[in-house]
């Protein structure tokens, strides 16, 4: 008997440890699954759709809910057949597809070229084959939008955009292999030695970090630094510009490494490639490639006072601490997290990622993060915005605020309000004010206006209609907020100064000649600038500032703390970099003429820090280079690390808020690209030019078209009769003042700009007028490898100077160039 309970007993322990192992094996599971997996969330359902081109799946399109067009138009650029019929695959995931009709336009959409709807497609396993014979009423060489309509049983009405072309050229089949094989030989060290003679190796460029490699890098960081990588799935490839013998593609893919004791780790790529055709060879012209790991959420990466982050880029980490410290909220490529310092507890807050897709509708990488606010209990609020890949709001370009509720372990959403701006537009704009005040209320930037929303009521007002580029400044910490009444750039009667967390407000004016421009701000004492009426430098016809007799400095309080002015000296350009305030001291000549005197820095003593890294560091791995991590207080054990993820996300409380204000009389705008990605925008030309120059990139107008072109410019041009050539541009010259489109020209000032740089006009088939000082001109009408011609309108005549004679001699002249773009 003894016996039998002795035997009943160890296996009663025996029993009881088997459990308790499979309980542990199965929560340790359940954790690194819920890290992985992102479940509380409804899974993506739209269409992607991709055309056929060159033989390849190319140019994947996701589906919007809302009007798109002009502002998504350029993600992809789709070059059709011959006989234009365009070949689609559709993966319709649940066979929803009711209807399809397609239109083409303008690139300014004032113009329907056609519009057609489909009576039949197949269906292959799952996609959709779908042939669109696009009519002949299109210009050769010349870029159309294509909007694909989808009606669906489930989702309601789609919308796919994509901009085409019909060419004679095949030019972009080379280019575009040329980038597969370009970026397929990476992986391979000695495949990889082929590739040498593309690069243009400095020592210059910073080959720390694998998180950005460029034609610049070192031949170790093009081959991964000796890391076994490797590819995983496919590579998505997307035309993005093609004009002339230009040639812009971008790649898009995941890579593994496996690692030691651990699992293997995930990377998203892209590859961006510029490239020139020639009959002999391809010309490599710029070549980026931006690498993020995805974070695991693995323990092994919580230990000692770091969350290993791995390799990415500065621009995909943030971090925001509670005020008390303990609850530390990070966002890492385009995941949020939270991590409790005390209690070891780590949450995935937010992800659109998930494990049971393909990937090519929750991967989509046209949203971000951004964290407004962490309580010590670890309630966290934050902003969606962006291309919504997933949930009740999948398919829209908009802006969502959730909160995370630590107590109840859910997230709520707390408005959502619909944009109509691209995804990097829109970045741009909120990266520049989004601002949870203690007030309550929510301060955002979008579509070129600033609104404030009540977060109790979801009602909002309009804080600033359509601010313009000059007219506007944002403090460093996004608490204050200036801005000028009108659109002037040169000033105002009256800047409007606010403090977003009280929702104090001040104005500022004074004097009835006087006009103030908002400069920026030193942390968060503001600068601004005094004019005179009447102040104005004018040059050839044109205004080129409106100086400042007087720079002041307030803080915070009101009180002005700093004042800059001298005696008989103006002040006419001022930048704020941290700190430190730099300015441009002018002489007043007559009227409206003004001399460069000298430049001068004024230095504050405000300790200004990045906020956006402040708890980020990294450091140097000897297999990986540059890592980076979140900066902890107290120490991390990976084996009492806890990790959860929400139970849900609600919509109980959530309203859609349509955000509208009344858009004034908008100014020309240029919009500077390059590898496909948008770089900025500006009023000001040589603005544009100069985002887009090092990266050999373009400037468009508003409507997409292109102006300038970095690589497309032809070896020699020369034009026999510049006067007949140019006949609408010359007419323009007098009194031109603004630029814009005038009698079929699209007119440029392009003062600033170098004589290299403008001769991409000439390229094109239109003179450029340079100044030679008061009021009169020449006409460049033509170039070559070691000459310019000028051609003088007076006389009739024509000459040619050598090149560095010519760059010599119009920079002495202030680089004054008028240009235009010939519109068919």
């Amino acid at each position: 008997m003894n016996r039998l309970a002795k035997k009943i007993g160890i296996l009663s322990v025996v029993f009881v440890m088997a459990i308790a192992v499979y309980f542990m094996w199965n929560q340790r599971n359940t954790e690194k699954n819920d890290v992985m997996v992102y479940t509380s969330m409804d899974e993506a359902a739209l269409p992607v759709v991709y055309a056929d081109m060159y033989g390849r799946k190319m140019n994947l399109l996701h589906g919007y809910v809302q009007d798109m067009a002009q502002t998504v138009s350029r993600e992809a650029l789709t070059v059709l057949p011959q006989d234009r019929n365009l070949n689609l695959g559709i993966a319709d995931y649940n066979g929803t597809i009711t209807g399809m009709q397609y239109e083409v336009r303008s690139l300014d959409l004032s113009r329907l070229v056609e519009r057609t709807s489909l009576s039949k497609w197949d269906q292959e396993e799952g996609v959709v084959k779908a042939s669109l014979p696009i009519q002949n009423l299109l210009t050769k060489d010349k870029e159309y939008i294509l909007v694909l309509t989808l009606d669906t049983s489930d989702n309601g009405t789609l919308y796919y955009y994509t901009r085409i072309m019909w060419t004679d050229s095949t030019n972009a089949k080379d280019m575009i292999d040329f980038a597969v094989d370009f970026t397929t030989k990476t992986f391979n060290y000695d495949q990889a030695r082929d590739l040498t003679t593309y690069l243009e190796t400095s020592n210059t460029e910073d080959n720390s970090s694998l998180g950005h490699v460029s034609i610049r890098s070192s031949f170790s960081q093009l081959t991964w630094g000796g890391m076994s990588m490797k590819p995983v799935g496919e590579i998505r490839t997307t035309l993005k510009d093609l004009d002339g013998v230009m040639c812009s593609v971008s790649l898009e893919y995941q890579a593994e490494r496996a690692g030691e004791g651990i699992d293997s780790e995930l990377y998203e790529v892209e590859d961006t490639y510029t490239m020139k055709w020639d009959s002999r060879r391809i010309y490599l012209m710029d070549f980026e490639r931006n690498t993020n790991q995805i974070f695991s959420g693995q323990k092994e990466l919580f230990s000692g006072k770091r969350i290993t982050l791995g390799i990415t880029n500065a621009d995909e980490v943030q971090t925001k601490k509670s005020p008390g410290g303990n609850c530390i909220a990070y966002g890492i490529n385009r995941d949020l997290w939270t991590y409790d310092q005390k209690q070891g507890h780590a949450v995935k807050v937010f992800s659109f990622r998930s494990g049971t897709d393909d990937g090519l509708r929750s991967g989509y990488n046209q949203h971000d993060i951004k964290v407004l606010s962490v309580s010590d209990n670890g309630d966290v609020d934050f902003l969606v915005y962006g291309y919504m890949n997933r949930g009740i709001h999948e398919g829209s370009m908009g802006i969502a605020l959730y909160r995370y509720s630590s107590g109840e372990n859910a997230i709520g959403e707390r408005f959502f309000t619909p944009v109509t701006s691209s995804f990097e537009m829109l970045k741009e704009e909120v990266g520049q004010l989004s601002h949870l005040g203690t007030n309550g209320m929510l301060y955002l930037m979008a579509g070129r206006s600033v609104y404030g929303i009540d977060l109790n009521s979801n009602e909002y007002m309009v804080l600033a209609d359509s601010v313009s580029e000059g007219g506007y400044a944002v403090s460093s910490t996004e608490r204050h907020f200036a801005w000028q009444e009108g659109n002037d750039v040169f000033g105002a009667s009256v800047i409007h100064l606010m403090d977003l967390d009280t929702g104090i407000k001040r104005e500022i004016s004074g004097g009835e000649d006087n006009r103030f421009r908002p400069l920026g701000f030193v942390g968060d004492d503001f600068i601004y600038g005094i004019a005179k009426n009447g102040d104005i430098w004018s040059q050839n016809g044109r205004v080129l500032d409106a100086p400042m007799y007087r720079i002041e400095i307030m803080d915070q309080g009101g009180s002005i703390v700093k004042k800059y002015e001298q005696d008989q000296t103006y002040i006419a350009d001022v930048t704020v970099d941290g700190s430190r305030i730099h300015l441009t001291q002018v002489l007043k000549n007559d009227s409206q003429s003004y001399s460069v005197s000298r430049q001068d820095t004024i230095v504050c003593n405000q300790e200004i820090s990045n906020e956006e890294l402040k708890g980020i560091g990294w450091y140097a791995s000897e297999d990986r280079k540059k890592i980076y991590f979140v900066q902890l207080d107290q120490e991390a054990s990976s084996r009492e690390v806890t990790i959860a993820v929400p139970k849900k996300v609600a919509y109980e409380t959530t309203e859609v808020v349509e955000l509208k204000s009344r858009p004034k009389n908008q100014d020309n705008r240029y919009l500077a690209y390059a590898g496909g990605h948008y770089l900025g925008s500006s009023r000001s030309f040589i603005k544009a030019l100069q985002l887009a120059y090092d990266k050999m990139g373009i400037v468009t107008d508003q409507n997409q078209q292109i102006l300038w072109n970095r690589v497309n410019r032809p070896p020699i041009k020369s034009m026999k009769d510049p006067l007949k050539k140019g006949a609408a541009f010359n007419r323009n010259l007098s009194g031109f003042a603004d630029d814009g489109l005038m009698d079929g020209v699209f007119m440029i000032d392009a003062r600033g700009a170098t004589l290299n740089q403008i001769l991409y006009f000439i390229g094109q088939g239109c003179p450029v007028a340079a100044y030679t000082g008061q009021g009169g001109y020449v006409l460049i009408s033509g170039y070559d490898q070691y000459n310019v011609t000028l051609y003088n309108p007076e006389t009739k005549d024509s000459q040619k100077m050598g090149l560095n004679d010519a760059s010599a001699y119009f920079s002495g002249l202030g680089n004054d160039f008028i240009c235009g773009v010939i519109m068919e």
